[in-house]
């Protein structure tokens, strides 16, 4: 009699054994389950930055290395400037660029009648570049400010988006 009940005490204890096996198992799938789930949730949704503006300037050779720096009066005041925009957002945006020269630049946006203006649209992920053609005629220190505005219910509000080009105007060369 007393070898069965070993025997029983041996298949209890497999038993609980097995059982407490199926239970971490169990546990351990459930954790699994959840971090997947949750990994999930911030990998499609929380990580998304938030949608922003871009614009930058480049030179002639389409880099950021080589601006104009100073112009002659009837020799090269008359220039192109590449500008680029991209809608990073994640909707369609209507856009305004305005270029502005002026002497002193404090504050953003420039309070100055814009020298010349470019409305355009752009998709998610779209660029827009062009070429703008600018004239000086008159000797000074210039700033050649270019401001990004978009379109928000029927009204251009600025972007807080803007580049500039700092230019020495002369007669003479140096």
């Amino acid at each position: 009699m007393e070898n069965n009940n070993k025997n029983n005490n041996t298949d209890d204890s497999q038993t609980v054994t097995i059982r407490l096996e199926k239970s971490y198992i169990a546990v351990a799938l459930a954790l699994i389950i959840v971090c997947c789930i949750t990994g999930g949730y911030f990998i499609a949704y929380a990580t998304k930055p938030p949608g922003y503006h871009e614009m930058y300037l480049l030179d002639n050779q389409n880099q950021a290395i080589n601006y104009p720096k100073t112009l002659i009066i009837n020799q090269n005041n008359t220039f192109n400037t590449p500008l680029t925009v991209t809608n990073n957002m994640r909707t369609e945006q209507n856009y305004q660029i305005q270029t502005k020269i002026v002497h002193h630049t404090f504050t953003f946006p420039v309070n100055a009648p814009p020298y010349s203006t470019y409305e355009f649209t752009l998709n998610p992920e779209q660029s827009w570049n062009n070429q703008i053609p600018l004239t000086i005629n008159e000797e000074g220190t210039y700033s050649i400010v270019f401001e990004l505005y978009t379109k928000t219910d029927g009204n251009y509000i600025f972007t807080n988006n803007y580049c500039i080009l700092h230019i020495n105007v002369t007669t003479n060369p140096t």
